[in-house]
C-alpha cells in the first residue's frame, strides 16, 4: 500500500470524512492525544474509501470516531493487565530509590530545600516547646477545675486586683454554702532567715498558710502530716529543695530555722518540689497562727485595705456553678462594707487555669497576646520554607517532564507518581526533620533565656515533641510536596514528551510568582514591625521621664528606725562617690505604687482625686532630680497629723481646677472624705510614677518615716566608670552591713529596674528579629534557587542576546528585573498591613512614638537591596558565560 498523505482529507478525488464525527471527535477526544488519533482515523479512511467505498468507508469512520470517545472508550480488563499495589515494599523501595537518585542529580536544589525547610521546622519545633509548657500549668491538681481565686474589681479605676480583703476568707466560710473549701494565702517577700549556730543566712520570700493548703492542691510529702504541719504557731514546711538548702539532707523534722532574726521555726514537713510548670511554687510556709508572733497589728478580718500578696482560693463543691458564687459577693459587700461599697467594689471568681496568664504569687506570668504571636510567627516562617519547596519543585518540573511523559507511556498510573513525588517530598522532609531538631538543641537554651522559660534538652526529646515533630513531618511532606506532585503527575505523555515543559502559553501571573511575592510580604511585614518596635523601646530608653534615674543605686531598709536611716545616711555622704541619700517607699517611678483617694474642696464643690502617693524625706526631689515649680521642698519634721504638708504635681492641679502653680500654695486636700486633711507647700512637674504604658497620674508627695523602706542613693556622676562604681559598691555594702548586721545586703541600679517594666516589649522585640532573620534568609534561599533555575532556562537565549552586541550589565538587569518586580508588589501589600498591625500594638502604650512612612520606604529599599544581592551572584554569573558554550548547551 501506497504512503497517504495527511490533507483535510485523505484523497482530492475522495469526498472528506463525516464533518459531524470529526466535529465530535474535536470536542470530546483528549486533548493531548486528539491530533495523532485524528491523523490515524484519516489514513484509515482513505484505506476503507480503496477497499469497500465511500459509504461504508463514512459509516466505519462515524462508528470508529465514537468508540473512542472518552465517555464510551472500552478499558482493558484488569485481568489481562494486573497493576501492581502502589505501596507494597517493592514499589516503596522503588520510590525511595528514585527519589535518592533525584536528589542526588540535584544537589543545590536539594540543599537548598532541606535547609530552608530544616529552619522553618527548627523555628516551630522551638516555639512549641514554649507554647507547651506555658499552656501546662497547673494541671496537675486533681481539683484543679474547681478550683478559683477570688479577685478585687475597682470598678471605678475599671482595673481589676488578684489580691483581696484579710476578712474575705472568713465570710466566705460563713456566707458562702458553695466553697468546699477556702483558703487564704499571704506571702512576704525579702525576709532573713537562717540556721542558728552557723553562718548560713539567706533573704528569701516565704508564704503564710494553713494545713487547707495540702487539701486544695496535691503535694508529694517526704516527711511530716498534711492534718497538723501548719496546725501550730511557729511551724514551717520546707521544699525538699529549701531542705537540702539549709540542712544538706531532707531528714529535718523538728529543726530550727531563725526567721529575721528573733523568731524561731520548727519545721514540721518535707514536700517533693513542685514542677516548674505551678503558679504556686512555694519552698518555705510558714503557719498562719505564726503571724500574731511576727506582726501583731495584721488583721485578719479587715475590709478597709488590701494587697495583692493576700489571695484568697476557693474550692467550690461539685455540681456548683462559679456564677452562683459571684452573685452571692454582692450580699458579702452589703454585710460587711456596707452599701456606699457596691458602687465602688466587686469580687468575682478567676479559675485556676487562668492564673498563669494573670498576677499570680509565683511572680511569674506568661503573656497570652505573645505566645498567639509566636504560634502565628512560626506558621508564617514555615509555610516560608513550604513555598520555596513548591517554587523549586515546579520550576525543575521542565527537567523532568519527559521522564513523566515516558513513565505514563510505558503505563504508570497517575497514582503511582503522585506517590513517587510525594516521597521524594518526604524523603527531603525527613532529612529536614533531623536538621531542624539538631538545630532546635543548638537553639533552644538561647531561645529559653530570651522568653525566660525554663526548657532543656530533655523537654526536645520527649515523646510529646515527637509526636508534634511527626505530625510537623506529615503535613510539611503533604503541603510541600502534594501540589508538585499532583502538578508534574497530571502531565499527559504526549504533550510531555513533544513539549518538554510545564505550563502552556504565558501567563500573566504564575503560582510561583505569587508565592514569591507572599514570602517577601511576610518579610516585609517583620522587618517593618522590627523596626518599630525597636523604636518604641529606644523611646522608652530615652524618653524624659521628669525626673533623673541615672546613677542612682537602690537598697532595702530591713528596719526604718530614725537613728539607723540617720546614721546610714552621715556614713554614706563621707564617701566622695556618693551625691545624695533619701529615704522613701519607693523610687520616684515604681510598678508598686501607694493609691490615695483625695478630695480638693472649694466652697460647696468637691473634687474627688484618685492620686498616687509618693513617700519620701526632704531629700526625695533632689536624690532623683524632681524640679519644683513652685512652693518650698518638704521637711522631715513635716509629720505631725495635725499640720501635714505635702507636694503635688501638675496634673493633681488640672483635676483641682487651679491654674497656676504658685495659687495651689497653701490650699487644703482631704484623705477621702474625712476631715482630716494635708497642706500644699509645692508644685512639681509631671513625672512618670509608672511605666510609660500608663499616664502620669495626679501625684502626692508627703512625709511618712514608718513607710520607709528603700535607700536611694546618687552617685556624684552622671556616667560613672566602672571602677567608681565598685568603689561606691563597696563602701555602700560595707556601711549597710555595720548598720544592718545579720541582714544580706542586696542592692539594683534604678534604670535597669525600671527596665523592666518594658521586658515583655524587649521580648517581642528579640522573637520578631529572630523570626526576620529566619524569613529572610529562607526567602532569600528560595530566590537564589529560582534565579539559578531561570539562569539556566535562559541559557541559549542569553547566549543569542551576547553575539547580538548586548552588554553584561543588560543581561543583568533583564535577568533581575522581573523578581524586583515582585519585591514592588510584596512591598505595597506589606506597608499597610504592617502599619495597621503596629499601630494596634501602640495602643498598648500611653507614651508611643508615630510611625512615620520613611520607615516602609527604608525596608522596602533594604529587601529590594537584599533581593538584588541574592539574584545578581546567579544574573553576573550567567552572564559573563561565553554565548559559544551558552549555545552549545543543547
Amino acid at each position: 500500500m501506497e504512503p497517504i498523505k495527511r490533507p483535510d482529507h485523505p484523497n482530492r478525488n475522495v469526498g472528506p470524512p463525516p464533518r459531524w464525527a470529526t466535529t465530535l471527535l474535536d470536542w470530546l477526544g483528549d486533548p493531548n492525544t486528539v491530533e495523532e488519533v485524528q491523523g490515524d482515523l484519516l489514513e484509515l479512511y482513505a484505506y476503507w474509501v480503496k477497499t469497500v467505498g465511500v459509504r461504508k468507508a463514512r459509516w466505519r469512520y462515524g462508528l470508529s470516531v465514537l468508540n473512542l470517545l472518552r465517555p464510551l472508550a472500552k478499558r482493558k480488563s484488569v485481568a489481562e493487565y494486573p497493576s501492581p499495589f502502589l505501596l507494597s515494599p517493592h514499589m516503596i523501595r522503588n520510590y525511595l530509590k528514585i527519589a535518592l537518585r533525584s536528589l542526588a542529580k540535584s544537589k543545590g536544589y536539594s540543599l537548598i530545600n532541606i535547609t530552608g525547610l530544616a529552619a522553618g521546622l527548627a523555628c516551630t519545633v522551638v516555639i512549641f516547646l514554649v507554647i507547651r509548657h506555658e499552656t501546662s500549668y497547673d494541671q496537675n491538681h486533681a481539683n484543679g477545675s474547681r478550683i478559683y481565686r477570688v479577685e478585687t474589681e475597682n470598678t471605678k479605676e475599671k482595673h481589676t486586683y488578684p489580691g483581696t480583703f484579710t476578712g474575705m476568707a472568713n465570710a466566705l466560710r460563713t456566707d458562702a454554702p458553695e466553697a468546699e473549701l477556702v483558703v487564704p494565702l499571704f506571702k512576704v517577700r525579702g525576709s532573713i532567715f537562717a540556721v542558728p549556730s552557723t553562718d548560713k543566712r539567706f533573704k528569701e520570700s516565704f508564704v503564710f498558710a494553713d494545713n487547707r493548703l495540702f487539701h486544695l492542691l496535691n503535694y508529694q510529702w517526704l516527711a511530716g502530716n498534711a492534718r497538723t504541719a501548719l496546725s501550730q504557731p511557729n511551724t514551717v514546711v520546707l521544699s525538699r529543695a529549701y531542705a537540702e538548702k539549709y540542712f544538706g539532707t531532707t531528714d529535718v523534722l523538728s529543726k530550727i530555722i531563725q526567721l529575721d532574726n528573733k523568731q524561731e521555726l520548727m519545721v514540721a514537713g518535707v514536700l517533693e518540689d513542685q514542677p516548674s510548670t505551678t503558679s504556686f511554687p512555694f519552698d518555705m510556709l510558714v503557719s498562719f497562727s505564726t503571724l500574731k508572733n511576727t506582726s501583731p497589728d495584721f488583721d485578719l478580718n479587715a475590709w478597709n485595705g488590701w494587697g495583692d500578696n493576700f489571695q484568697v482560693f476557693v474550692l467550690l463543691k461539685k455540681g456548683i456553678d462559679p456564677t452562683q458564687l459571684n452573685k452571692r459577693f454582692r450580699s458579702i459587700i452589703l454585710k460587711y462594707m456596707g452599701k456606699e461599697a457596691l458602687s465602688d467594689k466587686n469580687f468575682f471568681l478567676t479559675p485556676l487555669s487562668q492564673l498563669h496568664y494573670s498576677s499570680n504569687l509565683s511572680g511569674r506570668t506568661a503573656n497570652l497576646g505573645l505566645l498567639k504571636t509566636l504560634a502565628f510567627v512560626s506558621l508564617l516562617v514555615l509555610l516560608i520554607a513550604c513555598f520555596n519547596f513548591i517554587n523549586l519543585s515546579t520550576a525543575q518540573a521542565f527537567k523532568r517532564a519527559k521522564e513523566v511523559g515516558i513513565r505514563k507511556a510505558v503505563g504508570s498510573n497517575r497514582l503511582s507518581l503522585v506517590y513517587q513525588f510525594l516521597t521524594e517530598a518526604g524523603l527531603i522532609t525527613f532529612l529536614a526533620v533531623l536538621l531542624a531538631i539538631l538545630l532546635a538543641q543548638i537553639t533552644l537554651s538561647t531561645v529559653a533565656g530570651m522568653l525566660a522559660v525554663p526548657l532543656t534538652t530533655s523537654d526536645l526529646f520527649s515523646w510529646q515533641t515527637g509526636l508534634f515533630a511527626f505530625i510537623l513531618a506529615v503535613l510539611t511532606t503533604l503541603l510541600a510536596g502534594g501540589y508538585p506532585a499532583f502538578r508534574l503527575s497530571g502531565m499527559a505523555p504526549i504533550w510531555a514528551l513533544k513539549n518538554n515543559t510545564l505550563t502552556q502559553g504565558k501567563q500573566w501571573f504564575s503560582l510561583r510568582q505569587g508565592l514569591v511575592v507572599v514570602q517577601f510580604t511576610v518579610s516585609l511585614i517583620l522587618i517593618s514591625s522590627a523596626m518599630l518596635i525597636n523604636q518604641q523601646l529606644t523611646f522608652f530608653r530615652n524618653a524624659d521621664l521628669g525626673f533623673n534615674k541615672s546613677a542612682i543605686i537602690t537598697v532595702g531598709l530591713p528596719e526604718n528606725k530614725p537613728e539607723k536611716r540617720q546614721a546610714l545616711r552621715n556614713q554614706l555622704v563621707e564617701s566622695s562617690q556618693i551625691k545624695d541619700v533619701s529615704f522613701s517607699f519607693n523610687s520616684a517611678s515604681a510598678e508598686s505604687n501607694w493609691m490615695q483617694s483625695m478630695q480638693y474642696r472649694k466652697g460647696t464643690k468637691t473634687i474627688d482625686i484618685r492620686t498616687q502617693t509618693k513617700m519620701g524625706d526632704s531629700r526625695y526631689l533632689d536624690t532623683y532630680g524632681i524640679p519644683l515649680l513652685a512652693g518650698e521642698k518638704l521637711r522631715d519634721t513635716d509629720t505631725s497629723s495635725a499640720a501635714i504638708k505635702v507636694i503635688v504635681n501638675e496634673i493633681f492641679l488640672n483635676r483641682s481646677g487651679i491654674s497656676r502653680p504658685a495659687d495651689a500654695i497653701g490650699q487644703k486636700v482631704y484623705f477621702g472624705d474625712s476631715q482630716e486633711f494635708a497642706t500644699i507647700i509645692g508644685v512639681t512637674k509631671n513625672f512618670n510614677v509608672n511605666s510609660l504604658h500608663q499616664k502620669i497620674d495626679p501625684t502626692l508627695i508627703m512625709v511618712v518615716p514608718k513607710n520607709f523602706y528603700q535607700a536611694g542613693i546618687k552617685l556624684q556622676m552622671e556616667n560613672p566608670t566602672a571602677e567608681t562604681v565598685q568603689a561606691a559598691l563597696a563602701h555602700i555594702e560595707k556601711v549597710w552591713t555595720a548598720t544592718f548586721p545579720n541582714q544580706v545586703f542586696e542592692y539594683s541600679f534604678l534604670d535597669e529596674t525600671l527596665a523592666q517594666a518594658y521586658k515583655s516589649e524587649t521580648r517581642t522585640a528579640q522573637l520578631i528579629e529572630a523570626s526576620t532573620f529566619l524569613a529572610v534568609l529562607i526567602a532569600c534561599l528560595g530566590l537564589f534557587g529560582l534565579a539559578t533555575f531561570i539562569a539556566e532556562q535562559r541559557t541559549k537565549e542569553i547566549g543569542v542576546r551576547k553575539v547580538l552586541g548586548a552588554s553584561v550589565a543588560s543581561i543583568i538587569t533583564m535577568l533581575s528585573r522581573d523578581f524586583l518586580k515582585l519585591i514592588l508588589i510584596a512591598i505595597v501589600l506589606a506597608s499597610p498591613i504592617a502599619w495597621y498591625a503596629m499601630n494596634q500594638w501602640l495602643q498598648n502604650f500611653e507614651f508611643k512614638i508615630e510611625i512615620r512612612w520613611w520607615v516602609f520606604a527604608l525596608t522596602g529599599l533594604l529587601m529590594a537591596g537584599i533581593a538584588l544581592l541574592t539574584v545578581s551572584f546567579q544574573s553576573i554569573k550567567a552572564a559573563l558565560v561565553n554565548p559559544v558554550t551558552s549555545l552549545r548547551s543543547e
